[in-house]
């Protein structure tokens, strides 16, 4: 089967017009099912590759997409990456990925280097999934960096707005979980209740201890130093802080993980020391991963939709490559999974 068809031919076969097979390979315009049902299926036959040189050249674009994120091992980046892999194959972008594999004290992370090489390959757009952009306190030389970033091509920042900036910021983090987490606890009759897990000066752990420490403060429970304890976001951290936390205090009841690799470590930990979850302490977590729901016991946490969010992020990228408006305010759906982690205290 010949495969040198022309976007002519297509037309032609396919019952359109030249632009409307142009508007479909380029992915510039929405194209009725219809048309583009009729333009695929002679795609398919005749196994036509558009040739991506020449049409960056006619269009000024690359169909390249940047995407920085610093650590796709991480569950929750890994299900972002996914999801915005899928819907860019469905636009026809290709994605350039960065994993920086930053730390908070890692001062070598590159990832100025990293975007200064997206502008470099004349990536179409880029998305920064965290990073330092997730510190209270971006480096002065990240911020620069991120700005010429956002000055050179459209740019949307999953983090806290920074001032003056080109780039495009949604902050999907506002402490809810915290709140359902707690609350849920709280029902079942806990009122020593800990906090483990994420690091100090990091955006989403302030937002959640800010959280934490106002509904103790609603329901007139006294703040208990020893009761937090930071640390990182993995199960090796979980269970570092579970072990401080016994050592300090033993009267808490149940314990908010700042994610269920914390769960899961704070879990084993306790374990090692003859504390079983739930008889002895219960454990939730503000992050749910498929990971929770085969471990032993199962853990209770807040599961959100990872899949729309990495929608809305690609969605709003696309959007500001085409210049169009994509200004509104970022409000997800989540709901707490009661799983095995859990259970009432004792009156």
């Amino acid at each position: 089967m010949k495969t040198n068809i022309t976007i002519k031919q297509i037309a032609l076969e396919s019952n359109v017009s030249m632009a409307t097979v142009s508007r479909y390979l380029n992915g510039t315009v929405t194209v009725s099912d219809e048309k583009r049902q009729q333009i695929e299926a002679v795609i398919e036959k005749y196994h036509f590759t558009p040739n991506t040189h020449a049409r960056s050249l006619s269009s000024g674009r690359t169909m390249t997409l940047g995407i920085v994120i610093p650590d796709i091992s991480n569950p929750y980046f890994y299900s972002l990456f996914l999801e915005i892999q899928k819907e860019a194959n469905q636009s026809g972008y290709t994605l350039l990925l960065y994993n920086t594999s930053f730390r908070q004290n890692d001062k070598e992370s590159g990832e100025e280097e990293y975007f200064r090489r997206l502008i470099q390959h004349r990536v179409d757009g880029a998305l920064v999934l965290g990073g330092q952009i997730d510190l209270m306190s971006p480096s002065p030389g990240y911020l620069e960096a991120l700005n010429r970033l956002g000055d050179s091509i459209p740019v949307v920042v999953m983090g806290h707005p920074v001032p003056d900036s080109s780039c495009h910021f949604l902050q999907p983090e506002n402490g809810s979980g915290v709140t359902a987490v707690f609350h849920h606890l709280y029902s079942l009759g806990h009122r020593e209740i800990a906090f483990l897990g994420g690091n100090a000066g990091v955006r989403i752990t302030e937002i959640r201890l800010t959280a934490y420490r106002s509904l103790l403060s609603l329901h007139h429970l006294p703040e208990n130093p020893d009761h937090i304890v930071l640390t990182d976001y993995y199960a090796e951290d979980g269970y570092q802080a579970a072990l401080r936390l016994a050592g300090q205090s033993r009267s808490f009841t149940a314990v908010i993980a700042a994610n269920d690799n914390v769960a899961i470590g704070a879990v084993r930990a306790f374990r090692d020391i003859g504390l079983s979850v739930p008889a002895d302490i219960s454990v939730a977590s503000c992050d749910h991963f498929t990971a929770g729901e085969y471990s032993v016991p199962r853990i209770t946490g807040i599961v959100r939709d990872s899949a729309l969010l990495g929608r809305l992020f690609i969605h709003t990228l696309l959007r500001n490559i085409k210049k169009e408006n994509a200004d509104f305010s970022l409000t997800l759906p989540s709901r707490l999974l009661e799983a095995e982690s859990c259970r009432p205290l004792n009156p």
